[in-house]
């Protein structure tokens, strides 16, 4: 199951950067373009939590984030238009994936977590 994982996370994430970095095919509205930008740096987080288990979730959280300033510069060069606002929707995604696994697992660290499973 772990390998499954980390397969679904490498695909995952190998799809989001390449639809984010690539020409885009056709403007969309305003909402769905940040919708798109929350959802897929929220799959960016669990990608990366799953390809690096030992990672704290906060440095996780702050490598996406760092993703995300990456891709809106890299846009300005494959004649897509980098956004402030795509960025904070980036943010926002990250943040609410964090909150859902710190919610998920009871706000107990990763330790306390899999001892109490145990039991």
């Amino acid at each position: 199951m772990r390998l499954f994982l980390r397969l679904a996370g490498a695909v995952v994430m190998t799809v989001l950067l390449a639809l984010m970095i690539g020409p885009q095919a056709e403007p969309s509205g305003l909402i769905w373009d940040k919708a798109a930008h929350f959802i897929a740096f929220g799959l960016i987080l669990w990608s990366l939590g799953v390809l690096f288990r030992r990672m704290p979730r906060v440095i996780a959280a702050a490598v996406a984030i760092a993703i995300g300033g990456a891709v809106e510069v890299i846009q300005s060069y494959t004649g897509r238009d980098p956004s402030w606002a795509d960025l904070l929707a980036d943010i926002l995604g990250v943040a609410a994936a964090l909150l859902a696994w710190a919610v998920w697992r009871g706000f107990q660290p990763r330790e306390a977590f899999q001892i109490s499973k145990r039991r």
